[in-house]
C-alpha cells in the first residue's frame, strides 16, 4: 500500500461563488434503522482496516435482516425461503379436495379393514374382548388422518350415490325375492 497520497485537487466554485457540491454516488436510505457494524478486516499480511457498515447504506428489507447477526439472519432467511417454496409448490392444489380422506372414504376403509381383518391393532382388540375386559379403542375417537382439519365438510357425492344405489338394489332384490315366494 502506498505510504503517501497526492494532494487534493483545488476547490471548485459555482457561478455565484459557493463551493461546488458533488452528488454522492451511493444512495442513502431513510427507513428508521440506525445500526452500525464495525469490524477489523485484514488488509495484506500485517495490516487491518477498521470497516463500518451503516443502516443508511442498505435498502429497507436488507437493513431489516442486516441489523441481526449472521447466526440469527441466516436461519430466518432459510426458513422464509422454505416456507415460500412450499407455498408455491402447493399453490396449485388449493381448493381441490381429493376423494381420499372424505368421510365416506374413511368409513369405507374402516369397513374394509374390519372385513379383511388387515389392521393388526383392531384385529387384536376385537379378539376375545370378554376375556380382556374393558379396553378403550382410541382410534374411534382420535383423528384418523392428518388432513382432518381440511377435509371435515368435503363429501364424495359420487360414492354416496353409488352406495345408495347399491343399497337400493340390495333392498329391491330382497323385496323381489319376498314377492316371488
Amino acid at each position: 500500500p502506498p505510504s503517501w497520497y497526492p494532494p487534493p485537487p483545488p476547490p471548485e466554485f459555482d457561478e455565484n461563488g459557493e463551493p461546488k457540491k458533488y452528488p454522492l454516488m451511493q444512495p442513502i436510505y431513510e427507513h428508521g434503522y440506525t445500526f452500525e457494524q464495525w469490524a477489523l478486516i485484514p488488509a495484506g499480511v500485517y495490516h487491518t482496516v477498521y470497516r463500518g457498515e451503516f443502516a443508511q447504506d442498505w435498502p429497507r428489507w436488507n437493513a431489516a435482516i442486516a441489523q441481526h447477526p449472521v447466526w440469527v439472519a441466516v436461519p430466518m432467511l432459510v426458513t422464509g425461503m422454505l416456507i415460500i417454496a412450499n407455498i408455491f409448490q402447493n399453490a396449485g392444489s388449493i381448493g381441490i379436495r381429493p376423494k381420499r380422506y372424505t368421510p365416506e372414504w374413511v368409513e369405507a376403509t374402516k369397513e374394509r379393514e374390519r372385513c379383511e381383518n388387515t389392521n393388526p391393532v383392531t384385529r387384536y382388540l376385537d379378539r376375545r374382548r370378554a376375556e380382556r375386559g374393558f379396553n378403550l379403542i382410541i382410534a374411534n375417537y382420535l383423528p384418523w388422518h392428518p388432513y382432518v382439519f381440511w377435509m371435515a365438510n368435503s363429501h364424495d357425492y359420487e360414492a354416496a350415490e353409488a352406495n345408495a344405489a347399491r343399497r337400493a338394489a340390495l333392498a329391491g332384490g330382497d323385496a323381489e325375492e319376498e314377492e316371488e315366494e
